[in-house]
């Protein structure tokens, strides 16, 4: 069975920044993987077990230790709490290659990866490649947004 695809290291930091605060069962601990096969806030130390709670107690503190959802996770954390839109595409030309495009809560085009001439940098090989920097990009439009108001 194919497990799905966790944010990277770099990302969960962003989206904690970004307020990420979700339950989630993995977490990174200074750039590790780790796993408490419980469901918990590793971002703002909410939904520990009391009885284990020095455990957590550096959770939500440490810039080190931040919450590792699934980039679908993220994703529709991006739909739902700040109305940002992203859809991974597969181009036509060149055959096989993905891309994605970014909108508004109201269908507004934002922005979006595309073939520029014979520059593939806006195309990705696979799907999650492709939902990855999706993220990256929607995590850039938030931090815009939040400069801008």
């Amino acid at each position: 069975m194919k497990e799905l695809q966790l944010v990277s290291f770099e990302q969960a930091q962003r989206l904690k920044a970004a307020g990420f605060s979700w339950d989630c069962e993995t977490f990174y601990q200074d750039g590790s993987i780790d796993n408490c096969h419980n469901m918990i806030n590793y971002n703002t130390n909410e939904g520990y077990d009391e009885d284990r709670k020095e455990d957590y107690s550096y959770f939500g503190e440490d810039d080190g230790v931040c919450s590792a959802p699934t980039t679908a996770l993220a994703l529709k954390w991006m739909r739902d709490v700040h109305y940002l839109f992203g859809e991974v595409k597969i181009g036509n030309e060149p055959r096989g290659l993905f891309f994605f495009e970014v909108f508004s809560k109201y269908g507004e085009f934002l922005c979006g990866s595309y073939l520029e001439g014979d520059d593939f940098s806006g195309h990705y090989d696979t799907y999650e490649e492709a939902e990855s920097a999706l993220l990256d990009e929607l995590l850039n439009v938030l931090k815009t947004k939040k400069l801008n108001k």
